[in-house]
Parts: C-alpha cells; structure tokens; sequence
C-alpha cells in the first residue's frame, strides 16, 4: 500500500513540475476534454477568446523574370513576392 501511495505521489509530482494541466471544459459526450493546457484552464478548442495565428505572407508564385524575359515559376512564402532566386542580398 505503501508503494502505491509513493508511486502516485511521484507521478503527481512529476506531471506539476511541467506546468502544464488538462482542459477543464467537457465534450459533446459530457467527458472531460484531454488536451493539454500551458496557460489558463481551457484549451484553445473550448477558449472563446482563442483567435488562431494566421500565416504572415501565404504561397505566390514569385513575381520575378528569368534571364529568359519569363515569368519564373517558383513558389515563395516570402512577403515581398519573390523567391530565394530573386531576392536581393544585402
């Protein structure tokens, strides 16, 4: 008995020194949810407030011309539109 108290005790302690908890909010099926909270007590499913991080500069094809006149092909994350071909380095 002694070594099960001992063994949950460890576990309790363990799992807190992470800083982490799990939501507190219930699913559609009235169970706890199971994701893992950093901050607060409910996750970004259930967080009312949650707005999702949106991608700063979305895919484009690069607005560059090749040595050919062309229009290049390549596709860019990059703000400004072009590719890693077309940028300038400093």
């Amino acid at each position: 008995m002694k070594k099960v108290k001992l063994s949950i005790a460890t576990l309790l302690i363990a799992g807190m020194s992470y800083g982490q908890t799990q939501c507190v909010a219930l699913t559609k099926n009235n169970v706890q949810c199971k994701n893992v909270v950093k901050v607060g007590e409910l996750c970004y499913l259930h967080n009312p407030n949650y707005v999702k991080p949106s991608d700063r500069c979305k895919t484009v094809v690069c607005s560059g011309t090749t040595k050919k006149n062309e229009k290049c092909k390549v596709k860019t994350k990059n703000c400004d539109g072009l590719c890693r071909f077309h940028t300038k380095k400093d």
